[in-house]
């Protein structure tokens, strides 16, 4: 049977002991434990004291949280999710590292698409490739009949094959009337048809 592919996010584990100790922090074992489940575990407060053995866990998780009951829990939180940030902190090295794992597991499954992905990424994130992008400020349907004219000229002598792929220009006059309108084809060839026609 084939390996599955594991595709769910993996949840980070726990670091060992970081900066203090328990006996250093002024926390029990409980307390850490609490600590240590809200932040690493992914978990609400409430979840977090559940684990971590305590019977009544809402009411201990909001006292622990308020942070004037217990404030070296909240202090002890706060450490390890800096911990916890530095741990995926993300760096120059460590994507173009990660990057270079990436593309080497997909070579080895033989998935050249992904690894030829990886690859580029690791030259955009060298500032081996450009990336151009235009921000176009307005809108045709904003512009008035001659600013888009004006453009449509400007286009044409900046790129010489629109003009050459494009249709004869046909203009539309309002006769007098206000209700015909009058289709001219080009200057030599005028011709009229109404739009109202029944």
């Amino acid at each position: 049977m084939k390996d599955r592919k594991v595709t769910h996010y993996v949840k980070p584990e726990a670091p060992p002991q970081t900066r203090l100790t328990r006996l250093e922090s002024g926390l029990t074992e409980k307390q850490e434990a609490f600590c240590r489940n809200f932040v690493f575990g992914f978990m609400t407060q409430t979840e977090a004291a559940e684990k971590a053995g305590y019977q009544d866990a809402a009411v201990v998780a909001s006292r622990f949280m308020n942070g004037r009951d217990n404030p070296k829990i909240v202090e002890r939180i706060r450490e390890l999710e800096k911990d916890l940030a530095k741990q995926h902190e993300v760096t120059y090295e460590s994507h173009i590292t990660q990057l270079a794992r990436i593309r080497d597991l997909a070579i080895e499954q033989k998935a050249l698409g992904p690894a030829v992905a990886a690859e580029k990424q690791r030259g955009m994130a060298a500032g081996l490739y450009i990336t151009r992008s235009e921000i176009l400020v307005g809108r045709i349907d904003q512009m008035s009949r001659d600013e888009v004219l004006e453009e449509i000229k400007r286009l044409q002598e900046q790129y010489p094959a629109l003009k050459q792929a494009m249709l004869p220009v046909k203009e539309i006059e309002l006769v007098p009337d206000g209700k015909t309108d009058v289709f001219v084809l080009e200057e030599s060839d005028r011709k009229t048809d109404s739009l109202d026609a029944d």
